[in-house]
């Protein structure tokens, strides 16, 4: 397995508990050393994450300027939109299977893998649309092994906002959602018409009065990363500062 810092690795996962093969991104920071024990930052749409949102890079001027703690960047891309509407949309037949997945084979690959701190405070899940969603997901589903979470611009329905509802232990999280005020009336990577300004307000509504850490943007913009990519920065010092 490729180890050197300061470089985006691709491997081929074989999941025991699925019975699949998937596709895993990481990126070790140019810090990287076994020495130090470090965060993960995992993100869905990973490829997006590095391609559009620098993600990578936007860590690196942090950590220059002391602004971060170290952190280890792995990220699930999505082969087809197909895949992504399986297995990322909460409605989705493989979602749930997946959130699985992701709690407890990945995390346990993980921190098996890489010096890891371990602990729900030290991972923050990302992503964006309905990757976003998908994050979001393993956070009310696994709230102390995932207690950080970024979604932009999520898609939301009324079961989507039962998965928070029906969760206990809300008190771990510590979430952090935007949604653009363009998105009441845009067209989806499948060419749909869709609103989710609406629902993802009542999202928000819900969040509000909930015993948790919640921040929540609206911002200028449609559904697209010239939105969310200018968010990353204070994502990344808000969570491994």
């Amino acid at each position: 397995m490729d180890m050197t810092p300061g470089k985006v690795h691709t491997i081929d996962f074989e999941s025991e508990t699925l019975g699949d093969t998937y596709e895993i991104q990481y990126y070790l920071p140019k810090n990287f050393s076994d020495l130090y024990k470090h965060h993960v930052v995992l993100t869905f749409d990973s490829q997006d994450f590095f391609k559009y949102g620098q993600i990578e890079r936007q860590y690196e001027k942090l950590w220059e300027k002391g602004e971060v703690e170290r952190a280890i960047i792995v990220g699930v891309p999505y082969p087809s939109v197909e895949w992504r509407n399986d297995y990322f949309s909460p409605n989705g037949r493989h979602h749930d299977a997946f959130v699985s997945f992701v709690s407890r084979e990945l995390i346990h690959w993980i921190d098996n893998t890489f010096p890891t701190l371990k602990v729900g405070t030290s991972r923050v899940l990302m992503g964006e649309s309905l990757a976003g969603s998908f994050a979001f997901s393993i956070a009310a589903a696994y709230p102390a092994t995932f207690s950080q979470a970024a979604a932009f611009s999520p898609f939301v329905d009324e079961d989507f906002i039962g998965r928070f509802e029906s969760q206990p232990m809300l008190m771990h999280l510590d979430l952090y959602h935007t949604i653009g005020l363009g998105e009441d009336d845009f067209t989806t990577i499948s060419g749909e018409q869709a609103d989710f300004l609406t629902p993802n307000r009542r999202l928000n509504e819900y969040l509000e009065g909930e015993p948790l850490e919640y921040e929540y943007r609206e911002l200028d913009g449609g559904h697209i990363w010239k939105t969310w990519k200018p968010e990353l920065d204070s994502i990344l010092k808000h969570y491994l500062n």
